[in-house]
């Protein structure tokens, strides 16, 4: 390990491209304490030792260990932590780029990559790379004697991506965000651009091509930091209640679900009240552990809700707003809201006997669905599609969701630079559970997805027209509680591109059903 004393610098980048300033922008003073640092990306020779496995025929044991889960990245720092005694862990956002940056005597350089303004000298990217991995410490390392911290993989840090705020920060950490950690360092298969030191990607901690990293060390966590044994295997809370009554949900007098827009506090006598949803208040209940409903004097409210750990959750309304959430002090709480006083309370067997028949699910139905039902509104009109442009949200993809009346669907991924390419993330015939459930099955295989359908009553950008939306939550192993808002879009050559099933003779029958992550 090599240790990098503490020190101040500028974090960020005011003069970067228009499209990087979401996440680089505006710029600030950090002051870090000293860490210990990893010279280089953890490689398949010392994950394999960590870990356990052994290298592929066409794998180099000195080239970085790819494939990596944010998940992964804390499992192996908390067994070799088991394995040594030391505290490893991940690197805070704000420790890796003052590290990339060269440390106190490498700042004054304002090298634009780590240890150059060379690319070349520093980093395996897509025009050097050949499309593969190569050995770390092949490339010439910066001042404090670090390799590939530009290029080659790309490396996980601890903090959520959220947009940075101006002021001078001590030992910052991004404890909380909308679903995606931070990514940097760009990587052999990225543009030189992304290898910059203030570059910062977005990533869902499930997801794993190209990812890799390094390990830090210090003798106290920076504040806030969970240990990366907790960190690898979040568990969800285990309660005892009510099976409409999802005691998972439910806030202590002086706790709230918080995000930095809404708070949502739940109550175990079955008042709610939630604010920018818009704000609802009423009495609850929910519905498989899958849907979070509130009674008001209007109607009911509906929220597809996926319980990721016993702090935090991901709540979707039925007109499209989703949110990450953590149970924190209501004192931290920025919107305010107050449980209402509900005049001629109903029983729980009573709100439950309101329910929209197709709503009500059973157990059995759920273990053995019937999957010719297909919800109609999420069944693709004459001529349109699903679609989402994730630049809205700081990402570099578009994503097309398209559910064929007649059961096939298809979710792709597409690349701006080049929109040909693309990546089919499910593919098969759908149905529906509850009109809340959305299961795809192709070989035996499942993929499934927790929605809701509505309709944008006005156009918030470009990105978020007025009209039909559909949304999701991922409720599988790749991504796990991330989200997504598709718009209703005419479905033409540009978007289209159909690359037929995977297989030869697919098959849809429902086989063993398999629900759940």
């Amino acid at each position: 390990m090599v240790y990098v004393a503490g020190g101040s610098y500028t974090r960020g980048c005011d003069n970067c491209a228009e499209q990087d300033k979401i996440y680089e922008t505006p710029s600030h003073k950090v002051s870090v304490d000293g860490y210990h640092i990893a010279p280089t990306e953890v490689t398949i020779a010392q994950w394999n030792a960590v870990m356990g496995g052994k290298k592929s025929a066409w794998e180099s044991e000195k080239a970085p260990k790819i494939g990596v889960s944010w998940f992964d990245a804390n499992s192996f720092a908390c067994k070799l932590g088991q394995l040594t005694g030391h505290q490893y862990r991940l690197l805070t956002d704000a420790e890796w780029e003052f590290a990339a940056r060269g440390g106190s005597d490498g700042i004054i350089d304002n090298f634009k990559f780590s240890g150059s303004n060379t690319v070349d000298d520093v980093a395996w990217y897509s025009e050097n790379s050949g499309g593969k991995a190569h050995d770390v410490a092949t490339k010439k390392p910066n001042k404090l004697g670090l390799y590939d911290m530009s290029g080659n993989s790309w490396e996980w840090v601890y903090d959520w991506l959220v947009g940075y705020t101006a002021g001078d920060k001590i030992n910052p950490v991004q404890l909380t965000g909308s679903g995606n950690k931070t990514r940097r360092g760009g990587s052999y298969g990225e543009p030189a651009e992304f290898a910059r030191v203030s570059r910062r990607a977005i990533r869902s901690r499930d997801g794993a091509a190209d990812m890799g990293f390094r390990i830090g060390m210090s003798t106290e966590f920076p504040p806030g930091m969970v240990g990366p044994c907790e960190a690898a295997n979040p568990s969800a809370a285990v309660c005892d209640g009510d099976k409409n009554r999802d005691c998972r949900l439910i806030t202590a007098a002086d706790e709230a679900w918080i995000s930095d827009d809404y708070t949502v506090v739940i109550d175990g006598d079955g008042v709610a009240a939630l604010s920018g949803f818009p704000n609802v208040s009423g009495q609850w209940y929910t519905l498989n552990n899958r849907s979070f409903n509130v009674v008001t004097k209007s109607g009911t409210k509906t929220y597809a809700y996926y319980v990721f750990s016993e702090d935090e959750l991901t709540m979707i309304s039925d007109d499209g707003i989703p949110y990450r959430l953590y149970k924190r002090a209501l004192s931290e709480a920025k919107n305010k809201v107050s449980l209402p006083t509900v005049s001629n309370p109903k029983t729980l067997e009573q709100l439950i006997a309101a329910v929209e028949p197709e709503r009500l699910v059973t157990d059995e139905q759920i273990a053995h669905p019937d999957t010719s039902v297909r919800d109609p509104r999420i069944a693709a009109a004459s001529g349109y599609t699903w679609f989402f442009d994730g630049r809205c949200c700081g990402g570099n993809h578009k994503y097309r969701f398209h559910l064929d009346k007649n059961g096939d669907a298809e979710f792709v991924v597409m690349d701006y630079d080049d929109t040909h390419h693309e990546n089919i993330l499910a593919k098969g015939r759908w149905f529906t559970v509850g009109n809340i459930g959305l299961h795809i099955i192709l070989n035996g295989k499942y993929y499934n997805y927790l929605y809701t359908a509505g309709e944008r009553s006005m156009s918030y950008s470009e990105y978020m027209p007025a009209g039909p939306i559909f949304c999701h939550i991922s409720f599988q192993n790749y991504e796990r509680g991330d989200f997504r808002i598709f718009n209703k879009t005419v479905f033409d050559d540009n978007i289209k591109r159909p690359r037929g099933f995977n297989g030869e003779n697919p098959v849809y029958e429902a086989g063993d059903y398999q629900w759940g992550s």
